[in-house]
């Protein structure tokens, strides 16, 4: 039985189309897969249904009723929540506090805390019994804070749910958890829509997508009457039959060291890293997340002023307590967090170029018209979708912001460029052409990188080499054709394979 049919959706901001005849169908007890690049839709269909905007035309019928909810509440009164890929938590609130914010029950005019405490207790156990429900969300990791996000629309005990990205920053084992939780409430007749980039997920959880390209649906697959076809999603998602996968071809590097790092160490996350990067090298690392990956990431990008190790570049030995000195010294920094820490999201696309320029010396009239042209170059070469370099990035699809990301440092002569989960949140075909630029940037220029990704295909695809990290340490190297699932997850998980030892 439908509980959702979202008919002939359409929505404009500002001149631009953001659906021009969206279509959404959701059944009671089926979890709906909403495929999309970025920008093609989804997300824009599924705020209009939960009460965040307001279509422009079109008919939504949910629980055999018309509905035009006006806002979020209202759209949780009437049993429909959204679990936001951008968090939508309160940072000095505790963890119960932001699950039950909106949904509070009361005994007589006092909150019923005791309630309250018992009901987020009970939501963490079956995703994450080792979140600390009195502690405060801003002191909570990434994946932590997302599990409190799915935690708090759950709450309210929908009957239609929104998966916006959920599994993004969690790790594996959180993951299976989330999955098994929405079967349970998929058997209560809870109808669920989820969005991931990951198709493998898709694959797994789903009993049937819809696939969005340019503002309209485009094709849907029943996965018990069709089966599950890869090829035919990704026509669909990109509409062309030619998408192959990457097709990895290890290139011979020569044994020339460009950065060496001897027993690093910084607070509880670094615990002693030595580590080698060769000239045209692009080494992984990987492992559970939260076992000092971002850390490493952060401390080779000269975030952190209290290290008094220092690291061996080209050669000569710098100092690691400065990002000045690292970007004068050629090593630049892809965070994953593009909205909080790559760009400046109000600012144009030409300015976040103009400001990757500060941490070098500049020449007393800034030469406008150079760097005009070389913004303009950047965003034909990376192929960013935009009308103007003076676009604000905070109204770019997140393919295109997180591509900003990695062309604002091009124009420089980077040595090491560091990646910290760059493809986190950004669909599949965006993906594909970010790396495909990396990879021609490694080979061209002769440049390294280090890779970081929460996703084992990421590392499994594009690395020469790999690290797996535990608890601050690296604890197996990975080489060439060892660089698998299987040895990535037994080296993370630290067991024993009968060939030996894997972690």
């Amino acid at each position: 039985m439908a509980l959702l049919e979202a008919k002939g959706i359409k929505k404009s901001f500002g001149g631009v189309t953001a659906l021009k005849n969206g279509n959404l169908t959701c059944n009671c007890g089926k979890i709906t897969g909403l495929l999309g690049a970025n920008g093609s839709g989804k997300s824009t269909i599924s705020k209009i249904i939960s009460g965040i905007y307001k279509k422009d035309e079109g008919t939504i019928i949910y629980d055999k009723k018309e509905i035009n909810f006006s806002s979020p509440s209202e759209s949780k009164q009437n049993g429909i929540a959204m679990v936001f890929q951008n968090l939508s938590l309160i940072p000095d609130l505790t963890v119960w506090q932001n699950i039950v914010l909106g949904n509070e029950s009361k005994k007589k005019v006092f909150l019923d805390t005791e309630n309250a405490m018992s009901v987020s207790k009970s939501i963490l156990d079956e995703l994450n019994p080792r979140i600390n429900i009195n502690q405060k969300v801003r002191n909570l990791n990434s994946a932590q804070q997302q599990i409190v996000e799915i935690a708090k629309a759950l709450v309210s005990n929908p009957r239609l749910l929104f998966l916006d990205e959920p599994t993004a920053a969690l790790e594996r084992e959180e993951v299976k958890n989330l999955f098994k939780y929405m079967r349970k409430l998929a058997s209560k007749g809870v109808g669920m829509i989820f969005t991931s980039h990951r198709l493998d997920e898709v694959l797994e959880i789903c009993d049937d997508i819809i696939v969005f390209r340019n503002g309209e649906d485009v094709g849907t697959i029943d996965f018990e009457k069709e089966g599950k076809d890869k090829k035919t999603i990704l026509s669909l998602l990109t509409g062309s039959s030619d998408f192959n996968s990457t097709k990895k071809v290890y290139k011979d590097i020569k044994d020339v060291c460009i950065l060496e790092l001897h027993d690093l160490k910084h607070g509880k996350e670094l615990n002693g890293i030595d580590l080698k990067l060769r000239k045209g090298e692009i080494l992984g690392i990987g492992g559970l997340a939260g076992q000092g990956q971002t850390e490493l990431m952060l401390a080779l990008a000269g975030y952190y002023n209290d290290i008094k190790q220092k690291a061996i570049l080209d050669g000569q030995e710098i100092k690691l307590n400065k990002v000045s000195t690292m970007i004068r010294n050629g090593i630049y920094l892809v965070p994953g967090d593009r909205q909080k820490e790559g760009l400046f999201m109000n600012c144009s696309l030409y300015q976040n170029m103009l400001y990757s320029k500060m941490g070098h010396k500049q020449p007393l009239f800034i030469p406008r018209k150079k760097y005009r042209d070389e913004a303009r170059q950047i965003v034909k070469e990376l192929s960013i979708k935009t009308d103007s370099i003076d676009t604000v990035v905070l109204t770019l699809s997140g393919g295109n912001q997180q591509k900003i990301v990695v062309g604002k440092w091009l124009p420089f002569d980077v040595k090491v460029l560091l990646l910290s989960d760059p493809a986190k949140g950004i669909d599949i075909a965006a993906k594909k052409e970010l790396y495909d630029y990396i990879m021609k940037l490694v080979n061209e220029k002769s440049m390294s990188a280090i890779l970081y990704a929460s996703d084992n295909n990421e590392l499994i695809d594009y690395c020469d080499r790999l690290l797996i990290m535990f608890e601050g340490k690296v604890v197996k190297e990975l080489n060439k054709n060892e660089i698998n699932d299987r040895n990535i997850v037994a080296a993370s998980l630290h067991v024993k394979d009968e060939g030996g030892e894997l972690g």
